[in-house]
């Protein structure tokens, strides 16, 4: 009976821990928009193989975030974004299971020149932690209700950016991260998942940005990363000491670094600052492994898969690089640039163009189309999830599903 016992527990645990790995949890997934969901969709349209559509209140450009069976996203509303809203949905059938509005503690004009509900939630078993460039943070349980929140304008001070804030939250252990970089004092931000208690807070000199930290574990200790406004560096997640800093990059403002393994790609808008970082020594400051001589990304970020790294220029040419050593293997023209970064699953890579056209592409060695999916929308895929049979998009104010999302 104890070993049957023991046995059902295992089991149980490794289920709980696999929906954990494969729910696409925060801003590109786990930070990396690797899919290790099974049977995601090659086709669709507006017409052919799309499961359910959503409309939102407002507008927004913040990407899904997925747990178990809920999807969950975010929109302001209002000539000054005063309202802010988060949404809950069932994955299976586009059905809401509860939304919130709440209002914004900063008003900031609602056009196209500054974000609108840019910054991507992240959850966990816990709760739904969601940010919004007002400097409003939130913790929601998995229900809907606010457990705390957090007014970063009133602790430290206006968020001052020409386009606003796109910085989305990370989660490491019971540890928020944030990286609020813009025009006034900068600085990385750690709350307590449970409380909102601010654990430690480290000012940083480097200016507007709308880029995202990453964490990476080394020796059994985590660590978070930051890519910014001309400077790379390191943090010790326990208290937040900058452990290194590197200046001297132009261009990235907007694409977050990408990690695989023990090294960081440094991702850049500008020829000449796209690099790579090894990172095994990570307490002490790196010399560049590489950097690329022609390549740029420009909106959204890197993905680094089997060896081999792509990218999507303002222009909206797709360029492969290999990781070893940053050279090109290939470039192809796609309909349009990326704000939605490029997913990779088994061996195709997604390509999700700003106007609405998803070109599938053969992952490695070979420049070889699979598919070209158009879809009118009247503004712009800002954001992706992969959930088991399906992906969803969302634009300004529709969230898509297509595929066969899994039961």
């Amino acid at each position: 009976m104890k070993t049957f016992f023991c046995t059902v527990v295992l089991l149980l645990f490794s289920v709980q821990s696999l929906q954990a790995e494969e729910a696409w949890t925060a801003f590109r997934g786990n930070g990396t928009s690797l899919a290790s969901q099974p049977s995601l969709p090659l086709k669709w349209s507006a017409e052919e193989n799309l499961a359910w559509k959503a409309e939102l209140i407002g507008y927004g450009q913040s990407s899904p975030v997925v747990w178990e069976e809920m999807v969950y996203l975010t929109s302001v509303e209002g000539d000054d974004k005063e309202n802010l809203w988060v949404f809950a949905f069932r994955c299976k059938d586009g059905t809401e299971a509860w939304k919130k509005v709440l209002p914004a503690s900063a008003l900031q004009k609602n056009d196209d020149y500054h974000s609108r509900g840019a910054p991507t939630p992240v959850v966990d078993a816990a709760g739904v932690y969601v940010f919004f460039e007002s400097g409003d943070l939130f913790c929601f349980t998995h229900a809907g209700e606010v457990q705390w929140s957090k007014n970063l304008t009133e602790l430290y001070g206006p968020i001052d950016g020409n386009h606003g804030l796109g910085t989305s939250p990370i989660l490491v252990g019971n540890r928020v991260i944030l990286q609020i970089d813009h025009g006034g004092q900068s600085y990385l931000l750690a709350v307590h998942k449970k409380t909102g208690e601010t654990l430690w807070k480290t000012d940083r000199t480097t200016g507007a940005s709308w880029s995202s930290p990453v964490a990476i574990k080394l020796n059994g200790k985590q660590y978070i990363l930051t890519s910014s406004s001309g400077e790379v560096a390191a943090y010790d997640l326990e208290n937040g000491k900058e452990l290194w800093k590197l200046d001297g990059f132009e261009g990235n403002t907007v694409p977050s670094p990408t990690v695989n393994g023990e090294v960081m790609i440094i991702a850049s808008g500008d020829p000449g600052n796209n690099s790579a970082l090894p990172l095994k020594n990570i307490t002490m400051q790196p010399e560049l492994l590489w950097t690329a001589r022609k390549a740029t990304v420009s909106f959204s970020s890197p993905l680094v898969y089997r060896d081999r790294i792509y990218m999507v220029n303002r222009s909206g040419v797709a360029t492969c690089l290999q990781l070893e050593d940053g050279e090109e293997v290939w470039n192809q023209r796609l309909p349009d640039s990326c704000w939605a970064s490029p997913i990779a699953s088994g061996d195709r890579i997604y390509f999700f163009t700003k106007e609405g056209t998803t070109v599938v592409m053969k992952a490695g060695d070979e420049s070889e189309i699979l598919a070209e999916n158009p879809l009118e929308v009247e503004d712009r895929i800002y954001g992706v999830a992969a959930i088991p049979g399906a992906f969803l998009v969302r634009t300004g104010s529709l969230l898509y599903c297509f595929g066969k999302p899994s039961e």
